[in-house]
Formats: C-alpha cells, structure tokens, sequence
C-alpha cells in the first residue's frame, strides 16, 4: 500500500469518559457509579478513539508500525479495528495474501504452524493481527477489538457474506477470547455499525429482523473464556438508535453506545447521553462514530452535492465530540 492509500484512510477522533473491564490484567475499569472509566489507582481515565477499522486487513507490518506511532504522538490511547473487516474481508486477503477463515467458516480460523514473518508459509492472517495488537500495547494504547463488522451477521447491507449463525458466533468469541486472553489491551466491541434489532424487506414485504441472539452467543462465547469480568460492548448504527434501546439489559453489555455518524451536519449527541444515563440499571455510555472530517454530509440519498450539503470539516468533528462530553452532567 502506498503512503498515499494509508493517508486516505479514515482515521477519526472518538472521545468519551466511559467504560472498561475488570480482569486481571486489565489496567482500567469501571467507576463506582458506573458512568466512567478509571485507571487501577482510581484516576480518571478518558477515552479517546481513533476508528482504523481496516487497520489489520489493509496494512503491512511497516505501514502499521508508521501509522501507529503517530497515533502515538497525537495522543490517542485506543485504536478501533475489525478482524473480519468491511470492505471483502471475509473474501479478499490482506497484504499478505492472507485470508481469515477456511471456507468462510469462522470456526476454521486460517491459521499455520509458525509466525516468521520472512516466511510466507508460516506468516498468516492472525500473526499479522497479534503483531499489530502487541504493537499498539507496545506504544501503550488499547485495541477496540472488533470480532466482526456487522454485515457478516446482518444481510442489511454490505459486502457480507452473512456468515454467522448461534453455533458459530459462539465458537468463534471463545476462540478469540482464547487467543488473546493474556492481553491486557483489549476492549471488546461487537455490533460492527449494525443495529441489534432492525426492519429490512423481503420479497418487497417489511418484517423485522432480530440478531440479538447471535451476538448474545458471541458474547457468551468470549465470557466463556474471560469471565463475566471481560469488557464487551456494542457500536451500532448511525443516528439516535443506541444499544440502550435494544440490548441495555443484556448482562454481557458493560456499556451502552450510539453513532453520531454522518447523516448531518448538526447531531443533539448531548440528549442521547442523557438519554442513556438516565436508564437503570447505570451504564456508561459513548458516541462510538462522531462524523468524520472530509466526510461527505449525508451522501446515501441521491441528494448530495458538493456546494449543498459538503463535507464534514475539523470544526464539525471537535463541536460533535465536545458537546458529547461537555454537555453531559458529571456526578
């Protein structure tokens, strides 16, 4: 990949004072009212995210290395990526020539004996995760882990393929939970930009489609493997639909969380922060997607136009973010 194509990556600001886990090896955890995050010592910790989403399926070990250390120097401490990424990832390799699953099986993970990287035969999909996971811990930055985007669960839309069902979610949470087990870095986040719960239509009929139960048995699976300490939440789709309004009272999820996204160039974030803290039982909750700069406004409805509606710029990001946090009541 040129320098170019990894400057044209999206790599966009998340910021909330919010949630982690509670294990052993964990480094942050929950408050005592359960609206923020501390470090072990009892300081403030705050979240602030940067989404590479395809970091691990379209970056050689020397790009992700560059990239991360400016994340480093920028300031960032959680760096968010898919391991089945969006954009074909089920079906295109990586850098590498590396695909994830055998067969689009995701309780066959495509592994090989070894991990050289000087060995194409030994180099494969998940060594080239484990690198990059342990560089970020290298540089002291937490990895927003994602198992999957959501269109390898939803047929809503996406490149797809939906590949998960209850059997395999499960399986394949306890395998991940069981590779990384013994990092401390990791925040679990499943959902992948897609509602739990959603209307699609069918032979030009609208039902309602339900996909809590699958993430549910992913949940299961990864709590399987961590315990019920393990920090596991959920980035759903843009717009004001939170998890809050679907799986708030799903015992696996330690934080509640909305996209902001980029449907418009103004978004009342602070309402759907009170919104979600005023809910019982409490939970943390975080704008998990703001818009991005130099994101087209609101693009998906045939309307768009350059001089109309434009792009999202720095200022649209930092007001978004700030009115997330500043607006919010701290206790």
């Amino acid at each position: 990949m040129t320098s170019s194509i990894v400057k044209d990556m999206r790599y966009f600001l998340l910021v909330g004072l919010f949630i982690c886990f509670q294990s052993s090896f964990g480094q942050i955890r929950v408050s005592t009212n359960q609206r923020y995050l501390t470090t072990v010592d009892g300081k403030p910790f705050f979240w602030l995210g940067d989404t590479d989403w395809e970091l691990f399926h379209r970056l050689t070990r020397e790009e992700a290395e560059a990239f991360l250390e400016i994340r480093k120097t920028q300031g960032f401490n959680v760096i968010q990526a898919v391991a089945l990424a969006e954009f074909n990832g089920i079906r295109q390799p990586n850098r590498y020539g590396d695909l994830p699953v055998i067969d689009e099986d995701p309780t066959r993970l495509a592994i090989t004996p070894g991990a050289n990287p000087a060995n194409d035969e030994e180099y494969d999909y998940w060594d080239h995760v484990d690198f990059i996971i342990n560089r970020i811990a290298d540089k002291g930055m937490y990895v927003g882990f994602l198992p999957t985007w959501g269109d390898k669960v939803t047929p809503q839309w996406g490149d797809g393929p939906p590949i998960f069902n209850e059997q395999n979610a499960q399986i394949y949470g306890a395998t991940l939970a069981k590779r990384y087990s013994n990092y401390w870095n990791i925040l679990w986040i499943l959902g992948g930009d897609r509602p739990a719960v959603y209307k699609r239509k069918v032979d030009g009929v609208e039902i309602e489609r339900d996909d809590r139960a699958i993430w549910r048995a992913m949940a299961k699976g990864i709590e399987s493997v961590l315990g019920p300490e393990a920090f596991i939440t959920y980035h759903p789709a843009g717009g004001s639909n939170s998890t809050s309004q679907f799986i708030h009272d799903e015992p696996w999820l330690d934080m509640d969380a909305f996209q902001s996204g980029h449907g418009s160039r103004e978004a009342e974030a602070w309402n759907w922060v009170l919104r979600d803290l005023a809910l019982k039982p409490v939970k943390p909750t975080l704008d998990m997607e703001p818009c991005y700069e130099d994101h087209p406004v609101n693009p998906w409805d045939g309307k768009w136009t350059r001089k109309e509606r434009g792009y999202f710029t720095a200022y649209d990001v930092r007001a978004r973010t700030y009115r997330s946090v500043l607006r919010a009541p701290v206790e």
